[in-house]
């Protein structure tokens, strides 16, 4: 996800407006284009840097964000999909990739928990 996060980021930073034409959205005012380098540029790039960080120092933390993110991102899609119709290939893609680091996020914040419990009761 930390690549995910920072190639995405990078890529709506540098050119916002291809990004969104993924999606047929236009950007057509200053205002548009920085909302979209803010959110999925910026927002996006130190959530990827976050996750490298975790990597070395903490993994519960990037792995707890990985999870709110792809859950928000998760019911949206889903909602809209059941609402509004079947999203295009890409928006499929997405919600492919979310769904499964979703499901790698909780496995490993339970083996995290697991073995923290393993150490706490070898220690007591």
């Amino acid at each position: 996800m930390g690549l995910a996060f920072c190639k995405a980021g990078l890529e709506a930073l540098l050119t916002p407006q291809a990004v969104l034409l993924n999606v047929g959205i236009d950007l057509t005012n200053p205002s548009a284009l920085s909302s979209m380098r803010a959110v999925y540029g910026g927002m996006h790039l130190v959530f990827g840097l976050f996750c490298f960080w975790g990597i070395f120092k903490t993994l519960r933390e990037p792995l707890m964000l990985v999870v709110l993110y792809t859950t928000g991102f998760i019911v949206g899609r889903v909602i809209s999909w059941n609402i509004d119709g079947t999203p295009n290939d890409f928006v499929i893609t997405w919600l492919a990739t979310e769904t499964f680091s979703l499901i790698v996020s909780i496995v490993l914040l339970t083996l995290l928990r697991k073995k923290s419990i393993q150490e706490f009761n070898s220690k007591a």
